[in-house]
């Protein structure tokens, strides 16, 4: 899959988020504006968004990509799409960045625009996310012209999708999920998510410096690992108080890696920055003692 690194400053969002609807509007000649896109159909499902910048609608058919689309290998191959709706999108020119199932849908993201940025990065515009049954399109995720939200891929997430934002460090900007009615929602990210098939709970950690995570987690009772790595930024988190920080790059976007353990899970966190707080970028459980990270 495309090689996305954790987005380094959320100003390159604002800078380059694309317009996804105007974006298939471009690809098709006369495009009608977004509300007409619906279908006219009066099958279910139906369909709502709760993020603000970021809105669903009904679509029956898939246009052809913008000439943008092109620059699809300007950050590096991407993998072949193996479901059909991954593949209708692939023909009709898209980049496709991620493919993923929930429900009866099969949920691909695909993009318009691929600009490679520092390190190895990649910054993706005119994004969308689409909603297939078999070959048939049911519902497009898109942001809207005047939106400041973009979006870059899906990926799993207990029982829902993530949905990332097209950023070089691509964070969250919201969870699709199947409501219990058969309605899809795009939804807020919640303030904590079951981790380890709801054994426990992981609390909303991204965006937020190192600081502040570790002191939600030790109020909720995960124990930090103590790093031995002894490279410069590590050092320097180390003697501010943060003993776990530890394997921090000393290029690029200065990634650190933490590990916290509650029980028989671990918590691995991964920050950006070279400053005395550096951010949350991503977080992932590990739910077994044999997938621990060893300390280092």
């Amino acid at each position: 899959m495309l090689h996305m690194i954790i987005r380094f400053s959320r100003a390159a969002l604002y800078r380059h988020s694309r317009l996804a609807v105007p974006a298939l509007c471009l690809a098709a000649a006369g495009c009608p504006a977004a509300a007409q896109l619906t279908t006219d159909s009066d099958a279910t499902p139906t369909v709502n968004s709760r993020v603000p910048g970021i809105e669903i609608t009904r679509l029956a058919a898939l246009p052809k990509a913008p000439p943008s689309a092109s620059t699809r290998q300007d950050c590096g191959p991407l993998d072949a799409p193996k479901s059909d709706g991954g593949k209708i999108a692939d023909a009709s020119g898209w980049g496709v960045t991620g493919e993923a199932r929930l429900g009866a849908y099969d949920v691909v993201s695909f993009a318009g625009k691929f600009e490679a940025a520092t390190s190895g990065s990649c910054e993706i515009s005119a994004g969308n996310v689409a909603l297939f049954q078999g070959r048939q399109l049911v519902a497009l995720i898109y942001a809207p012209g005047h939106s400041k939200q973009s979006i870059g891929s899906v990926r799993s997430s207990e029982d829902k999708l993530r949905i990332l934002d097209g950023d070089i460090i691509p964070m969250p900007v919201g969870d699709l999920r199947l409501a219990s009615n058969g309605a899809i929602e795009v939804d807020p990210l919640a303030a904590a998510d079951p981790i380890c098939n709801g054994r426990d709970i992981a609390p909303n950690l991204y965006g937020k410096s190192i600081r502040e995570a570790r002191r939600t987690l030790l109020e909720q009772g995960w124990k930090p690992v103590k790093s031995s790595s002894s490279d410069p930024l590590s050092k320097s988190l180390h003697e501010s108080g943060i003993a776990e920080a530890g394997g921090c790059a000393g290029t690029g976007f200065a990634f650190c890696g933490y590990a916290y353990r509650k029980g028989n899970m671990e918590l691995d966190v991964t920050t950006f920055g070279d400053s005395d707080a550096p951010t949350v970028a991503h977080y992932a459980a590990a739910c077994e003692r044999s997938q621990w990270h060893l300390s280092n």
